[in-house]
């Protein structure tokens, strides 16, 4: 079992809808995701963390770069919420993401934690990649990202 199965686990036995902050990084063309550095089926997400007591949307999101990569926020700007509804090992989770745009401080990114690699993904090949939820992704490929306040994503596996 990996480090990510042991983490859903956990998240689906609270059996409460986890909040989410996501950050949406876009430079010169391509966007920032990352993906599991020990499962290399394992799809590609945005970075981001579970929303936890007394934090902001933006405080959340810059503590989340921080302990992950060696880039800073230096801007965040809210789009949207997504209603995000999967199954991991047979266990539904069900989220609320709230997805922030993020300006960083630079384009060489390295990971802070072992477990983790971020990319740089050109945009006209967003869907052609696992980058999850889909509907993010789709909606990032088509350029509609700033215009959408809500989304459902409905088992997106």
């Amino acid at each position: 079992m990996t480090r990510q199965d042991d983490f859903f686990k956990a998240v689906a036995s609270r059996n409460i809808v986890r909040v989410r902050v996501a950050g949406m990084v876009i430079s010169e063309g391509q966007l920032m995701v990352q993906k599991p550095t020990e499962d290399p089926k394992a799809c590609y997400a945005f970075i981001g963390g579970e929303y936890e007591l007394g934090d902001t949307f933006e405080s959340r999101i810059k503590k989340e770069f921080e302990e992950e990569t060696s880039a800073r926020v230096t801007r965040t700007d809210y789009l949207f919420v997504v209603e995000n509804r999967f199954r991991v090992n047979c266990k539904e989770i069900h989220s609320l993401e709230h997805y922030m745009l993020v300006k960083i401080d630079r384009h060489d990114v390295e990971s802070l934690e072992p477990h983790l690699s971020q990319h740089w993904i050109p945009l006209h090949h967003l869907k052609d990649v696992d980058l999850r939820p889909h509907v993010v992704r789709n909606v990032i490929a088509t350029g509609r990202f700033m215009d959408v306040k809500h989304l459902i994503a409905q088992f997106d596996e």
